[in-house]
């Protein structure tokens, strides 16, 4: 197995964790990507309108294995950043953009805190109710 497949397969079983009670796809919903990537995304079962937009499922978070990383994918971190202030360096050092971590190499601490913010995030976005 080569290493981006195994960091894919990594970061996808902590997502799966939460597959029961949330909608689950491999490819993001709207995507008009050309070429098809292995993914697997998180988003609220119910339909809701956010912020004046018109009724969606809110996305959580995913990952996808680009060619020369793994993206992971967390919405929270944008929509409440003061949320987030406390994530470790070494996750933080992966962040490209404002909700996207962008992947090489994994370590038990770096999964660890992948699964404390997954976990926060939904927390969070259950408690105000958007997903």
């Amino acid at each position: 197995m080569e290493k981006l497949e195994k960091i894919f397969i990594e970061i996808k079983s902590i997502l799966e964790k939460y597959s029961g009670k949330y909608l689950v796809t491999e490819k993001y919903l709207g995507s008009q990507a050309k070429q098809e990537k292995p993914g697997y995304h998180l988003y609220g079962t119910e339909e809701k309108s956010y912020l004046g937009r018109k009724p969606q499922h809110m996305y959580i978070a995913g990952v996808i294995q680009q060619k020369n990383y793994v993206s992971f994918y967390f919405t929270p971190i944008y929509s409440h950043a003061d949320k987030f202030q406390d994530i470790s360096p070494e996750l933080k050092h992966t962040l490209k953009g404002k909700s996207c971590f962008n992947i090489k190499k994994t370590n038990p601490v770096l999964l660890e805190e992948i699964e404390h913010v997954l976990k926060n995030g939904i927390e969070l976005y259950e408690e105000i109710d958007w997903i």
